[in-house]
């Protein structure tokens, strides 16, 4: 192919058409969209002093009450994403640039998944990540409002039957600041590894599930038999390939509600550029011409009261 404005142009829209092909169509839609509350963002950072200040209703005796926003100066910083491509001048006049799609497909298949990867990797990290309350997203003795309900929703233990009823129960009991029912439960999710699979899919979807009892020593079953599953259906499960790197981690979040136990902040959404100029110094120095998918924002920590996570470090 010849080097000429034009066909650089074609070659740019050919290569712009493989990478969009390849982020719109992953099909399912990404976790980030279900677990986190998307915000526009028009600054380096945002504030969220809203968090902890949801209010509820209450009997209007006397004058109103106003309800103000909760100085807890909770930020997200936006960060900086790109993916770049060069592309060989003398590839392009051998006539040899279809090399370069499945280069441009998985860039755009990346771009569509790098969201997810932030959202789990500050899952993982989110017991030694501090959020809006002061303590980490997952910690005991919560109080988001200075002397009003406190609430805890770290465990330690592996996922069982009995850990998860657990945390249902923890969620579900959950409070406001002012120290009424937050009403959760109604869309519960369970979040495992690869690892906890086939252990969820006991826990939340078979019929029935074994009865034991242990001796006087407590060592052996005795009389086993199989009784109703109570826990069928309680939540939905999503098994998740990226908790690997921390596989016996296990969550339990409430979707349910308006706001999301995390937050998706953007400040650019995904673009592809192109760098084609023939005069430009990076393309007469190094025969190349460049691509690159860019975005700005981050995946930041939003409502623990919507949460709980094990860490699974001890038996079940």
């Amino acid at each position: 192919m010849i080097i000429t404005s034009a066909n650089l142009a074609a070659l740019n829209r050919g290569f712009r058409t493989v990478f969009l092909d390849a982020y719109h169509g992953g099909g399912a839609t990404p976790y980030v969209d279900t677990f986190a509350m998307r915000t526009q963002s028009m600054a380096a950072d945002e504030l969220y002093g809203w968090l902890g200040s949801v209010p509820g209703l209450r009997e209007l005796i006397g004058e109103v009450q106003i309800r103000n926003l909760v100085d807890h100066n909770f930020r997200i910083v936006n960060k900086e994403f790109e993916s770049t491509i060069g592309v060989k001048r003398a590839d392009i006049e051998r006539d040899r640039f279809g090399i370069y799609n499945p280069l441009f497909q998985a860039m755009g298949m990346s771009a569509r998944q790098h969201p997810d990867e932030l959202l789990f990797n500050l899952m993982m990290a989110a017991f030694e990540t501090p959020c809006y309350t002061g303590k980490n997203f997952f910690d005991a003795n919560h109080e988001p409002q200075a002397g009003k309900t406190k609430f805890s929703n770290k465990g330690t233990k592996k996922l069982s039957a009995t850990n998860f009823e657990i945390a249902r129960a923890n969620i579900k009991s959950r409070k406001n600041a002012e120290g009424r029912p937050m009403n959760l439960g109604t869309d519960l999710i369970l979040v495992v590894s690869p690892t906890y699979e086939a252990t969820a899919r006991q826990i939340l979807q078979a019929d029935f599930v074994e009865k034991t009892a242990k001796n006087a020593a407590g060592t052996e079953n005795v009389g086993a038999s199989a009784i109703t599953n109570v826990n069928k259906g309680t939540a939905r499960l999503a098994v998740v390939p990226y908790l690997a790197a921390a596989e016996h981690n296990w969550f339990l979040f409430d979707l349910g509600y308006p706001v999301k136990p995390f937050i998706n902040q953007i400040e650019l959404d995904t673009e592809f550029v192109s760098l084609d100029d023939p005069r430009s110094e990076h393309v007469l120095l190094k025969k190349e011409y460049l691509h690159q998918a860019y975005r700005r924002g981050n995946v930041g920590l939003g409502m623990p009261e919507l949460a709980y996570g094990s860490t699974g470090a001890d038996a079940a």
